[in-house]
């Protein structure tokens, strides 16, 4: 036997499992080479070492301490399950919150443009504005003997000014004679010398939906009582809203810029007449141009002052309903109703969703780019942590 195979051979040796010629080969082998004699030593006193010494109870509880930290450091790496629950809750109160207050904005451009359209309206009754937008030059010239002129206007003519009330109307009626009902308020339109600006009717009775008439009506201000009054006559009137708009004094400005550009005017024709330098004349005739533009401008205020001022815009709704739905409604039937109401108004949100999760998808992304380098940074220094 050499040494190698007594190495080999030694664990095997000290824990008794080997026959007896070859642990009695080992011991000759032992007794010849000092090396292994040594080494057989060596085990032996280590072996004898550990049992007579107890290995004390805190040492177990020391390691299994550490094993149990660290499994628990494992598993803190991941989200926990109360975590996930809340990132689940944050997202969806994300998409809900984001469609509920964005769904009004994305479904209804059309509302901004008008608003903008009205806003623009608003800004020509307050001043002319040329073509491209700047204030005309005439409007310097006449800035402060406009506001004289209608101080002195409103003390000479005072209780001679007519009010100017802008009144406007909406109302919806409920129907169960569909086409009379229309009819009807058409005729009555006209017969308090109004006229129909718009109509139109949707719905196929024959396929068993109910139609629904959308009106604009222009009535004389002095008969809107009168038609509203007839027009509770005709079937169920509901919604009906009333307002009423006081411009006397605007268009009693506007007028008093107006007579302030007509004088300039007059003057700049007799400069014509008189000048004869040709820079003069072109000069004037600028004058003249942009003085045009706004006798033009507020002729047209004012014009449209009146049309406001004489004739009540009055928007109608005629929706119509079927017999049952005048009379008492059963609790099955309201509830079949509820129903069909809830699944069109999912349906209806469901897609605001989806258009809100489009517009908002270059913010998710940026954020989860930011998000993502953040847990990244993180972990390194954590790595950092735990070698040091």
């Amino acid at each position: 036997m050499d040494c190698k195979q007594f190495s080999n051979l030694l664990d095997a040796l000290m824990e008794g499992s080997l026959p007896e010629q070859q642990a009695a080969a080992m011991h000759r082998h032992a007794e010849e080479c000092d090396r292994c004699a040594s080494l057989l030593s060596l085990r032996m006193d280590c072996r004898s070492l550990d049992q007579d010494v107890e290995i004390p109870p805190s040492f177990s509880q020391g390691w299994r301490q550490m094993i149990r930290e660290e499994n628990g450091m494992e598993k803190s790496s991941g989200m926990k399950k109360w975590q996930r629950w809340i990132a689940v809750a944050a997202a969806f109160l994300f998409v809900v919150g984001g469609t509920m207050v964005t769904r009004e904005d994305l479904a209804a451009p059309a509302d901004n443009k008008a608003r903008f359209s009205y806003a623009a309206e608003e800004s020509m009754d307050a001043g002319a504005v040329n073509s491209n937008g700047t204030m005309a030059r005439g409007m310097m010239y006449s800035a402060a003997p406009t506001a004289k002129m209608a101080d002195s206007l409103a003390a000479e003519n005072g209780a001679n000014w007519q009010e100017k009330i802008i009144r406007n109307a909406s109302f919806t009626i409920k129907s169960i004679s569909f086409d009379q009902d229309l009819e009807s308020i058409q005729a009555l339109a006209l017969e308090m010398g109004g006229r129909v600006e718009y109509l139109s009717t949707s719905g196929d009775k024959e396929n068993g939906e109910m139609r629904h008439g959308s009106l604009t009506l222009r009535i004389p201000a002095e008969k809107l009582d009168a038609f509203l009054s007839g027009a509770q006559e005709i079937g169920h009137l509901t919604s009906l809203q009333q307002e009423s708009q006081d411009v006397t004094e605007s268009y009693y400005d506007v007028k008093a810029r107006l007579e302030t550009q007509q004088t300039k005017m007059e003057r700049l024709q007799a400069l014509l007449i008189s000048a004869q330098d040709i820079s003069d004349l072109i000069e004037i005739e600028n004058s003249i141009a942009d003085t045009q533009y706004q006798i033009d401008s507020y002729l047209g205020q004012l014009q449209n002052y009146d049309s406001k001022v004489d004739y009540s815009t009055v928007r109608v709704t005629l929706r119509e309903i079927q017999v049952q739905e005048a009379e008492e409604i059963s609790l099955g039937e309201r509830m079949l109703g509820g129903l069909r109401h809830s699944l069109q108004s999912a349906g209806e949100f469901l897609r605001d969703c989806a258009v809100f999760l489009v517009a908002a998808a270059p913010w998710l992304a940026a954020g989860g780019i930011v998000i993502f380098a953040v847990v990244k940074i993180r972990k390194r220094r954590m790595k950092k942590g735990e070698k040091k």
